[in-house]
């Protein structure tokens, strides 16, 4: 019977890990072409009812018929979007968990002393998808109709309050923005989504919030808020009428909302540009464009490089404005 010599086991251990490592490779490559089989979760960092719980399913049901697979909702609000967070940033990168992000992706870095991740090295981009402007409302029998009315209220009664989706969030910018515009004394009232918030003040609890039409309409509707203004660079198409804060004499003021998708770090590349390309096909759906027309949104779908760099400058820009706000608090 023939002996096999150590260098022929040798030989043989080395071949056998060559073809296990090219049968590996290929099956990864194999699933890579065959991505999506299964249904894919978008965790939405917010409670239901909110901006970004209806900007996801705006959208959602053209994105699974796009990948030919279910996509599920995920609703994950608290801990100002870090719960929700947290739990994709943990994720496999494997393109089946994503992460809806608003503003709070930027600014939670230089609001919270020590995350449980790390902004943006702990994600992948796909894309940023829409933008819009906001509402800018008050309880219905708040004394003031527009913005200077309002501003000559404060300086009779003292601060106002104003609820937001939370610190860092797209409303509290807006908040922020709008006091260091007009120096108005603002409180602010953090609620864990936009839908508990807008809420509140129209059952008169809060005198005030910025946040997206879709949240605001119902309670328009009802006469239970007032819109006083809108927060973009131009009139909103649903509300040609109402003034923007700009041309109620808050010179250049604009605090425009966008949100984006970002996966786990370390997602492949061709998985990425997989999304980003079902991205483009299910945002440019008639449908959904009536969707968005609620809040006036604009689908703003950008590559992945171009929503890093996005993300990286707005994760600067907040840094400035909120990180001397901390230390002086801590001091």
């Amino acid at each position: 019977m023939p002996r096999l010599s150590m260098r022929s086991v040798s030989g043989i251990r080395s071949a056998l890990i060559v073809a296990l490592t090219l049968s590996n490779g290929f099956s990864f490559a194999s699933e890579l072409e065959k991505f999506p089989t299964k249904a894919i979760r978008i965790v939405v960092p917010f409670a239901a009812g909110g901006g970004g719980d209806f900007i996801a399913r705006a959208w959602a049901d053209k994105l699974s018929e796009t990948i030919k697979q279910p996509v599920i909702i995920e609703n994950r609000g608290g801990g100002n979007t870090v719960v929700g967070t947290d739990v994709v940033a943990k994720a496999a990168p494997d393109g089946y968990t994503l992460l809806l992000v608003g503003a709070s992706i930027a600014t939670n870095p230089a609001l919270i002393e020590k995350l449980p991740y790390k902004t943006p090295e702990d994600f992948t981009p796909i894309g940023t998808v829409i933008t819009y402007a906001m509402g800018f409302a008050a309880r219905a029998n708040l004394p003031a109709n527009n913005v200077q009315e309002l501003l000559a209220l404060e300086k009779v009664q003292g601060p106002l309050s104003i609820a937001t989706s939370g610190d860092g969030s797209a409303t509290a910018l807006a908040a922020e923005l709008f006091k260091g515009a007009t120096g108005v004394k603002l409180m602010a009232v953090p609620y864990k989504g936009a839908g508990p918030a807008a809420i509140d003040v129209a059952s008169g609890h809060v005198d005030l919030l910025f946040t997206g039409m879709s949240q605001l309409k119902p309670h328009l509707d009802s006469g239970r808020l007032k819109l006083l203004a809108t927060s973009g660079s131009n009139r909103l198409a649903s509300a040609p009428e109402v003034q923007t804060i700009a041309e109620q004499g808050v010179k250049d003021f604009e605090a425009v909302v966008w949100w984006g998708i970002l996966a786990p770090a370390k997602t492949p590349t061709a998985i990425v540009n997989k999304l980003n390309q079902a991205l483009a096909v299910s945002l440019s759906h008639p449908d959904v464009m009536k969707r968005l027309a609620v809040i006036d949104g604009e689908v703003r779908l950008s590559s992945p490089q171009a929503f890093e760099t996005l993300l990286k400058e707005e994760i600067a820009r907040w840094a400035k404005l909120y990180k001397p706000q901390r230390a002086a608090k801590v001091e």
